[in-house]
């Protein structure tokens, strides 16, 4: 028997060579050889039957709830099962289990019927009480779902502390979270749609080395992927559309973001409290919407004392601010972005000590805001700025007289703005670390924590959030 996750990462095996005649037996399931079994509507029964390793392929039709205990390749052909109050349309409480091919119809979050179940069951209280109404609770490691449709529940997979989780083709329809996978690490996401999801598409929380690659997440009531508390996770190639947070980062560090488009969010990309994570390569368009504020969206945003993060070679357009940097933020280098037809090309808001150079901010009614804030806007090179006027006498390309930043009290400026559009060469990390090392300040003043002498004693005041911020209230700048 060959797994799918003993492949190479995240391939899709073909099951035709494992498919062999059989004669039906029993009304719901018949044994055509050592490691086959065919059934039509009582899974449980064929999985009980069942030895380690066995492939069970199920007929379509509407099938009964069942859990699985061992290991087993069990694939479908578009049936269908029905989740209830407390009752998973499949439980997985075994490793090694691969699942495909079915259509799950879940139950949505419910408290009254879940109060009434749990005390007509009260021994299932112990061990249930705090799980969701999911189509499908994973409780093992090396699982696979593939090609499953799953739609209306409150959370599509719900998965705890297991590793090697892989979900390739599949689609979560209208469920209040697609996933949710909770202290979860290596494993991956990949050419799934979460469509009309009410709370979170892929819900991360404690995980980590998962890769998220070539999803579709559109029209989430709030935030499209969250990674909460994460580390060392990828995510490639996605499209996050019409959510109100397409990607958000809370948190989290060591998370690669690469090559996604992000568009019609109010946030696309949106880090908070997060370090040392790299955005580098995505498409941020026209994330304006007017839901909430009128007109306000914002591309790529760093917020809440996120730093030593690495924004590179990212586009973003047609957005209230294009690129965003705010609150405590610091040693960010923002390089090689083209921001282009926003309101703000980039808007720095208290935040200091962040490196900004090579990007081009074109045709923005304004091209780099400051405010309350002092960061470094060049290295031997400064950025490209369309409405820059001056001259370049010696012909070295970089404009004789700064360029100073628009602000209420800002005082910086680029000392050596560029006067032609930037092409940044391949994007060398290490390179971008190493200038945020050499041209970015230090002001020792900065880290002194506020406090108050409370009864002679000194009280030092320092907030952290516990849980991310209500971003769709951000006050937008007008």
């Amino acid at each position: 028997m060959i797994w799918p996750w003993s492949l190479q990462e995240c391939a899709t095996l073909d099951i035709s060579f494992l498919i062999i005649p059989a004669i039906l037996v029993g009304a719901f399931v018949s044994c055509c050889s050592a490691n086959t079994i065919f059934v039509e509507q009582d899974i449980q029964a064929a999985v009980d039957e069942a030895s380690s390793g066995d492939t069970i392929i199920v007929d379509q039709g509407e099938c009964l709830p069942f859990k699985i205990d061992k290991p087993l390749d069990i694939r479908a052909k578009s049936a269908t099962i029905r989740a209830g109050i407390q009752s998973p349309g499949i439980i997985v409480d075994s490793d090694n289990v691969n699942v495909s091919g079915f259509l799950i119809q879940g139950v949505g979050e419910d408290y009254p019927s879940k109060f009434s179940y749990y005390m007509n069951n009260p021994l299932a209280a112990a061990t249930k009480l705090n799980l969701p109404n999911a189509a499908i609770i994973v409780n093992g490691n090396h699982f696979s779902l593939e090609n499953t449709t799953i739609f209306g529940a409150q959370v599509g997979i719900y998965a705890y502390s297991a590793s090697n989780i892989s979900l390739i083709n599949d689609t979560f329809n209208g469920c209040q979270k697609g996933t949710q996978l909770l202290n979860c690490f290596n494993g991956c996401i990949e050419n799934c749609t979460f469509y009309n999801c009410d709370k979170t598409g892929i819900d991360l929380e404690g995980c980590s080395g998962l890769n998220l690659r070539s999803n579709n997440v559109s029209k989430t009531t709030h935030v499209g992927v969250m990674l909460k508390e994460s580390e060392s996770c990828e995510l490639y190639d996605n499209v996050f559309s019409w959510n109100t947070e397409g990607l958000a980062l809370w948190n989290s560090t060591y998370i690669n973001v690469t090559r996604n488009r992000v568009d019609h969010n109010y946030y696309g990309i949106l880090i908070s409290q997060s370090n040392y994570n790299i955005i580098s390569e995505n498409l941020a368009d026209e994330n304006s919407r007017s839901e909430i504020v009128k007109g306000f969206g914002v591309g790529i945003s760093l917020q809440e004392n996120s730093s030593f993060n690495i924004v590179a070679g990212n586009t973003a357009k047609g957005s209230f601010n294009g690129l965003e940097v705010l609150r405590g933020c610091k040693i960010n280098t923002i390089y090689g972005n083209n921001a282009s037809d926003n309101v703000h090309g980039i808007r720095m808001d208290k935040s200091k000590n962040n490196i900004i150079y090579g990007n081009n901010f074109i045709r923005n009614k304004i091209n780099a805001y400051e405010n309350s804030s002092k960061n470094i806007w060049n290295t031997t090179f400064g950025n490209f700025y369309s409405d820059y006027r001056d001259k370049d006498q010696n012909n070295d390309g970089i404009g004789d007289k700064p360029y100073h930043l628009t602000g209420q009290d800002s005082q910086s400026f680029d000392a050596k703005p560029l006067m032609q559009p930037f092409n940044p060469i391949p994007i060398n990390v290490e390179t971008l670390k190493s200038e945020a090392s050499n041209f970015a300040g230090y002001f020792p003043e900065d880290e002194i924590m506020p406090f108050n002498v409370v009864d002679g004693a000194i009280v030092i005041q320092y907030k952290k959030s516990k849980e991310p911020p209500k971003w769709p209230k951000s006050n937008p700048l007008f």
